[in-house]
């Protein structure tokens, strides 16, 4: 067959001959390979270590689980002494119940009416600049909560126990734990409703205006009843978050094991007990009871972010909310009614309106009325917003005051003075701080990430979306909970704490945050620019590595700040693997100082010039944890833009 004018020329393989493979073809292949089972290996060690976790929180507390069987989930009383030995949990399970209604009665309408507040109502600015405080009050760590609810909450709750005929403890007690405890979980309320009501499609408010309805009639009946699988799953997920608190509710609730009907009564709960007591068990069965505690309050939490996350879903997938008639739950769905239906409602209205007359002063009335309510529900909501965000400026503005008088360079430069001298500082723990964050950077970030491209690059499927929701139920695990993990991992193999202990607790709780956030990023990347890689003749590893991460690059180092950001502050895990120490660490194995657990003791002790010390490091701590957070996003935001523009 003679070629075509102008085609070139088409070489023929001969019969039974096989086409050779170009030169460094074979190794494109390998490459491939190895890169999709490294990515493999990564998101399948999620799951091992969340299964890890779980084997080692059994193990640790069955001695406790074969000794006192039922007897430790009924009984409240709670003797560690090693002649008695007696380990029971209800007070404890007492405590931690309290405090979380307590924060969830507070929490929900505030929360609720902030998330209305901002989508339906707000305009454009304000709604950007009260999502930025929401999420500030969020990146506030515990320890400055507890910290702060100490010297400046418990002392004004006092006065208000005072008043109502209370005693006089300081203003210490389950209240006071609940009450700081509710302005947590606000923010985590707020942003997850908020999410929940932008996603509510916009025909429906639009039908609401149409038949005359208010703003406040199109929220009431339009917007909160789509929504209400939302906002129940948020106040689950502050619920588990609540549940596992432990630095705040330590500093506050009064750390005594009974069980008092009353408010204003000291108690105890599940994770201050497991703080405070940890480090002082002195035998096998004291460690054993303690983390029984630990996986009881695991499995809590687990439980209820598996319920939060499943009414989550329902409404992302567009579905109604849930109906409780009786002891079932029944599911209820609008279904479109039937045109014999729909024409005889029709002749019932015409009917209706011919045989019924409102008069025009009626309606006006009724319309006055409900102009009324619209602008007191607005007024509600206003109100609700601005005592969501007051705490978040008494905070900071009581921190600068107590702070900065103490803040000099001596602070960074010096150690920690003895008990007795005025002055010192905690440089050694300014710089255990960055070698603990270093050191869970390290061990998460490779796993984050190589599980995020595997998520995002490589159609995983079920196998996926099951390794996505191990991570999100791994990242719900109480921090305290991980210090048991570390402590049984680590800790316990080297026969002492250590800054490899703390590193490795911490980058358990990076792993989740920074394997989520990082596929987000990785998702925001065109598939046209994947797809014009694999024109131009790339593997899948090429494009992945010279094409897809440099293009979500800006993404992804924000992704990696936040998730530092959020393990900064952490305290509770330091406590049972990483310890303290007064002195300039030598190595990652020694016992390594830290600015949040140097604030949790100073802030405990009875010296003065200690308090003043911790108020300098809660500021410098705030001022680092907010500067990831929103200096990060606005350097990133900065840059996308300078990258549009160039483009």
């Amino acid at each position: 067959m003679s070629t075509p004018p102008g085609a070139l020329p088409v070489s023929r393989v001969p019969s039974g001959e096989r086409r050779s493979v170009p030169p460094g073809r074979h190794c494109v292949r390998w490459g491939d390979g190895i890169f999709r089972l490294a990515c493999q290996t990564a998101a399948f060690s999620v799951v091992a270590l969340a299964g890890l976790l779980l084997a080692v929180m059994v193990s640790q507390s069955w001695l406790a689980m074969q000794t006192t069987g039922v007897d430790f989930l009924i009984s409240k009383v709670w003797d560690p002494e090693p002649t008695h030995r007696h380990f029971g949990s209800l007070a404890f399970i007492y405590g931690t119940v309290a405090t979380s209604i307590i924060a969830m009665l507070l929490a929900v309408p505030f929360g609720v009416c902030t998330a209305v507040f901002l989508s339906e109502i707000a305009p454009g600015s304000l709604q950007r600049l009260g999502s930025s405080l929401v999420e500030m009050l969020a990146a506030v760590p515990s320890i400055v909560y507890g910290f702060w609810g100490l010297f400046v909450l418990a002392p004004g709750m006092q006065h208000v126990i005072t008043a109502l005929g209370g005693p006089d403890q300081g203003g210490i007690g389950i209240l006071s734990a609940g009450v700081v405890l509710s302005i947590m979980i606000v923010p985590y309320i707020a942003s997850i409703s908020y999410d929940v009501f932008r996603a509510v499609p916009r025909s429906q408010r639009d039908a609401g205006y149409a038949l005359g309805a208010t703003r406040w009639q199109t929220i009431w009946s339009v917007v909160l009843p789509y929504a209400r699988s939302g906002i129940l799953g948020g106040c689950f997920i502050a619920l588990g978050r609540a549940l596992g608190e432990t630095m705040a509710v330590t500093m506050l609730i009064g750390n005594r094991p009974d069980i008092k009907l009353s408010l204003f009564a000291m108690g105890n709960s599940i994770a201050s007990v497991i703080a405070n007591e940890f480090t002082e068990a002195t035998y096998d069965f004291y460690l054993s009871a303690l983390a029984e505690l630990g996986l009881v309050l695991m499995l809590v939490s687990v439980a209820i972010n598996v319920l939060a996350r499943m009414l989550i879903w329902r409404v992302s997938q567009g579905k109604v909310g849930w109906s409780l008639f009786g002891s079932s739950l029944v599911r209820w769905k609008r279904q479109r009614p039937s045109p014999a239906l729909h024409a005889a409602s029709l002749r019932r209205q015409k009917k209706t309106l011919a045989t019924t007359m409102v008069s025009y002063h009626s309606y006006l009335s009724h319309r006055r009325f409900t102009c009324w309510v619209n602008r007191l529900m607005t007024g509600v909501l206003v109100a609700g917003f601005t005592l969501t965000i007051i705490p978040l400026f008494l905070i900071l503005g009581y921190l600068i005051y107590k702070g900065v008088g103490s803040l000099n360079w001596n602070f960074f430069t010096q150690l920690p003075a003895p008990v007795g001298q005025v002055g010192g500082g905690m440089a050694n723990a300014c710089y255990g701080s960055l070698l603990l964050v270093a050191l869970a950077t390290l061990f998460a970030m490779p796993i984050g990430m190589l599980s995020a491209i595997y998520l995002v690059e490589f159609r995983s499927g079920r196998v996926g979306a099951a390794v996505r929701f191990i991570g999100e139920l791994l990242g719900s695990v109480p921090s305290i909970v991980i210090g048991i993990f570390g402590y049984a991992v680590v800790v316990k193999p080297m026969g002492h704490f250590s800054g490899w202990a703390g590193g490795f607790a911490l980058g358990v709780m990076m792993i989740p945050i920074f394997m989520r956030a990082a596929e987000g990023a990785l998702r925001l990347v065109p598939k046209a620019i994947r797809q014009a890689s694999d024109a131009l003749g790339a593997s899948r590893w090429q494009t992945v590595m010279q094409v897809v991460i440099p293009a979500a690059l800006p993404a992804l180092i924000t992704a990696l700040f936040l998730s530092i950001a959020r393990i900064a502050g952490e305290t509770a895990p330091l406590l049972l693997t990483a310890s303290s120490n007064q002195f300039w660490p030598s190595s990652p194995n020694d016992f390594m100082p830290s600015l949040p657990v140097y604030i949790f003791n100073y802030a405990v002790s009875p010296y003065e010039d200690w308090h003043r010390q911790a108020w300098s490091a809660a500021l410098v701590l705030l001022v680092t944890v907010m500067t990831l957070n929103f200096g990060v996003r606005f350097a990133s935001r900065k840059r996308a833009l300078s990258t549009s523009q160039m483009d």
